[in-house]
């Protein structure tokens, strides 16, 4: 038995997705609203043979929309994206899953590189171990290799090792690293950069849910007008990682960049946290490597993560 859910606008349009996506031999086995109680959730059945390998092994030939559902549902996007996605796709008309996922990708979310040097600061948010600082020293380390000028400020100046490790990062790139803890004290440090330098502020882990820091890290960002770009672990819940995102929109955050692609297998909630939050995606962490362990995504480069024969190619989404 193969189970599929579908989300639409109206009835209709949702038995249109089970008739394309399943046949006209589909069971209905439920229906309801949709989130927030917004249009319909259907969950049709069909009889189908399929070995515990099946998201492997999708044939050469097979429906591009049904080898795109497939790759969502795998990856756990919501419903109601999933189904955005897969339509948009549809609507391209294009034989190649790749491209007209990519078209999906390209039409729903936006896509924008970190700057290499810009006229406001960079500030890296979001939740204790997300990969912040190590972004941070990836992000130093690009710039120095690529002879620009970059200033590097902290403002985690209360967690026990906290300076320690970025310090010994930018003591590599003989960069000094600057400790800010209050607004007053970072826009001193910013005012101190180096003219034209890339200013990156590593900003310390806090909670988003909570007042009080919301409030810290909102009055830090607004005090040196910054460019933020929340940083967020591949592979979490996608209904967490939507509540997060929205949560770090509020306090400024208009990108994310997302790290552990090399370890991730799920990455519903990345694509789920740029939704909700609104966010442009920018760039990707893979690997440990400071020196080489970043790289920018774009619409095909993510469609070749999410899709199953492109998914050994994870060390080429920075193409």
């Amino acid at each position: 038995m193969r189970l599929k859910t579908f989300t639409a606008p109206s009835m209709a349009e949702a038995m249109q997705l089970v008739k394309t996506h399943l046949g006209a031999d589909a069971i209905i086995v439920s229906t309801q609203k949709g989130d927030g109680g917004l249009g319909v959730r259907i969950t049709a059945a069909i009889e189908a043979v399929e070995d515990e390998d099946h998201y492997d092994q999708i044939e050469d030939g097979a429906d591009p929309l049904d080898e795109i559902a497939e790759a969502l549902a795998h990856h756990n996007v919501p419903g109601e994206l999933a189904d955005k996605l897969t339509r948009a796709a549809g609507s391209l008309d294009a034989d190649d899953p790749l491209l007209a996922l990519a078209g999906a990708l390209d039409q729903h979310f936006k896509f924008q590189p970190v700057p290499a040097a810009g006229k406001r600061p960079i500030v890296l948010i979001g939740m204790p171990g997300a990969g912040k600082t190590v972004t941070t020293a990836k992000l130093a380390t690009r710039a120095v290799m690529n002879r620009r000028p970059v200033s590097v400020i902290t403002t985690d100046t209360q967690r026990a090792g906290g300076y320690d490790q970025l310090h010994a990062f930018t003591r590599l790139l003989e960069i000094d690293l600057q400790q800010a803890g209050t607004p007053a004290e970072l826009q001193d440090a910013v005012s101190a950069a180096r003219s034209g330098s890339l200013i990156l502020v590593d900003c310390a882990g806090g909670n988003p849910f909570d007042a009080d820091d919301a409030r810290r890290q909102h009055q830090l960002i607004a005090a040196i007008e910054a460019e933020v770009i929340m940083v967020t672990a591949a592979g979490s819940d996608p209904l967490d990682a939507a509540d997060l995102a929205q949560a770090y929109a509020a306090i400024g955050a208009r990108r994310i960049l997302a790290t552990r692609l090399d370890i991730a297998r799920r990455l519903g909630g990345i694509l789920s946290g740029a939704s909700a939050g609104r966010l442009a995606f920018t760039e990707v962490g893979i690997g440990a490597n400071v020196a080489e362990g970043l790289g920018p995504l774009n619409p095909v480069s993510l469609a070749r993560l999410l899709l199953p024969k492109y998914a050994t190619a994870r060390d080429q989404a920075a193409e």
